[in-house]
């Protein structure tokens, strides 16, 4: 039985449990918070954070929670650790889940954490104290401070693993402390990164408390821990955000995160090679995360040649690191999806199915048409024709604000393609092998990463 909890300030064992089962079917637990314990929890974590605001630079910080990060993709028995756990939580294999905590892990590190920091806030300075504004043309002088919310509240989406860790580590970054509502798909790997925060610094491992409870339910204990939060971070959909909103105090700031798509684009002047780049971020995350490619646009030529390598690198991949089987809901909308396609190409040969035979592995679907699709399904890529970028734009116009990422291999009107993915408001556009692995200071759907999270004091000064 998995423990998925972390929860400073209790102060007994807990006697009564929540029982949950991940994805994979792997069993874990939860105390049952009563609101007297709920409240003791969001107390500690609130004095803690307001401690280490005195106390701990905001480069000790840095500093802690990257070695606390790290050790979880290392080789030493935290990392043997976090890597079990993937693999009972996700029924992912060994390679997979090694490179998917090494991928996450390179925005966990001091320099990136550092570089951060400063590309958003200009440094760690305005977070430990005063700085002067250069900006500032009044009389006398202003001064300005960055700090988070002493407590900040966090719904997690659990499709990405690592997604907890990177949401908890900006909150730390901007001095607030999280109370957290895990994951039900992936509750292990906060707690145990907490505990290695807390091995590394006690008082910053206090700043962090992480339970589960059933569903999108907003027990009791939900409802204390609404009233201390400052603002409310939510990953997921329109549904759970809706929902979270409406548990909220009035006055509580939400930043959301919704499910978003990756689009593929093949240009023209493309090498047969760039097949084997997406490939990789295809697989990556197993095709669950917001940046995953979806849809596969082949411009000027037919999808043939291209699909063709594409297939070779997904079932070469496939050997190397088997995915997890789908769940009997995804195996039933992967064969709906391929018999749909093949029923559509049976008189003119315009639509094919590409797999691994009766095997769900992986699945191209692919179609001389262009079309515009939202579904996810583990490692199932729609590829369509298109026979520019004009039209491209045009069929992708009714997702416009729903790609996270557009991934691209060749060079020809590589600059249309640009301004193509402004005009829709795609966050990132970046070659093909590299779309599944964003930097550490990208801007997550178009927004920076800690700017959200702070609140500005302004202090002027006369003449």
């Amino acid at each position: 039985m998995l423990e998925a909890w972390y929860l400073p300030g209790l102060e007994e064992s807990p006697a009564e449990w929540l029982e949950g089962r991940t994805r994979a079917g792997a069993a874990f637990r939860a105390p049952t918070l009563s609101v007297d314990r709920a409240r003791a929890v969001a107390g500690t974590v609130r004095e803690a954070v307001l401690e280490a605001r005195t106390t701990r630079s905001t480069e000790e910080v840095i500093g802690a929670v990257a070695r606390a990060a790290g050790k979880l993709s290392a080789d030493g028995p935290e990392g043997v650790a976090a890597r079990e756990l993937l693999r009972t939580e996700l029924g992912w294999n060994e390679r997979l889940v090694r490179e998917t905590l090494e991928g996450m892990a390179r925005t966990w590190t001091h320099e990136a954490l550092t570089g951060l920091v400063d590309a958003e806030l200009g440094g760690t300075a305005s977070l430990d104290g005063f700085v002067a504004d250069p900006q500032w043309s009044g009389p006398g002088q202003r001064r300005r401070r960055a700090l988070g919310s002493p407590v900040v509240l966090q719904v997690l989406a659990g499709n990405v693993p690592g997604v907890a860790i990177t949401a908890t580590i900006r909150a730390l970054l901007v001095r607030s402390g999280v109370l957290c509502k895990l994951p039900e798909s992936e509750p292990g790997l906060l707690p145990l990164f907490a505990r290695l925060l807390a091995a590394e610094d006690p008082l910053l491992g206090d700043c962090v408390a992480a339970t589960w409870w059933p569903g999108a339910s907003f027990p009791a204990a939900w409802r204390e821990w609404a009233g201390w939060a400052g603002k409310t971070v939510v990953y997921g959909g329109d549904v759970t955000v809706e929902a979270v909103r409406r548990s909220l105090p009035a006055d509580t700031e939400i930043v959301t995160y919704g499910p978003k798509t990756g689009v593929a684009v093949v240009l023209a002047d493309s090498l047969p090679s760039a097949a084997a780049s997406l490939a990789r971020d295809v697989c990556a995350y197993d095709q669950q995360g917001c940046v995953s490619p979806r849809l596969v646009y082949v411009v000027g030529e037919s999808t043939r040649p291209f699909v063709e390598h594409l297939a070779a690198s997904l079932e070469d991949l496939t050997e190397q690191h088997p995915p997890p089987g789908p769940t009997t809901a995804e195996a039933v909308a992967i064969r709906a999806a391929r018999a749909a396609f093949e029923f559509s190409g049976y008189d003119d040969g315009r639509s094919a199915v590409q797999s691994p035979g009766e095997s769900l592995d992986w699945t191209i679907l692919s179609s001389e048409d262009p079309e515009a699709r939202t579904e996810s399904l583990p490692r199932v890529l729609w590829v369509h024709r298109v026979p520019d970028l004009q039209t491209l734009e045009e069929v992708l116009r009714p997702l416009e604000g729903r790609i996270q990422t557009i991934g691209y291999c060749g060079t020809e009107e590589l600059t249309k393609l640009t301004g193509i993915g402004a005009r829709l408001g795609v966050s990132r556009i970046a070659p093909f092998g590299s779309m599944a692995w964003p930097p550490p200071d990208w801007r997550h759907e178009g927004k920076h990463q800690l700017l959200p999270l702070v609140n500005w004091t302004d202090f002027e000064t006369p003449e």
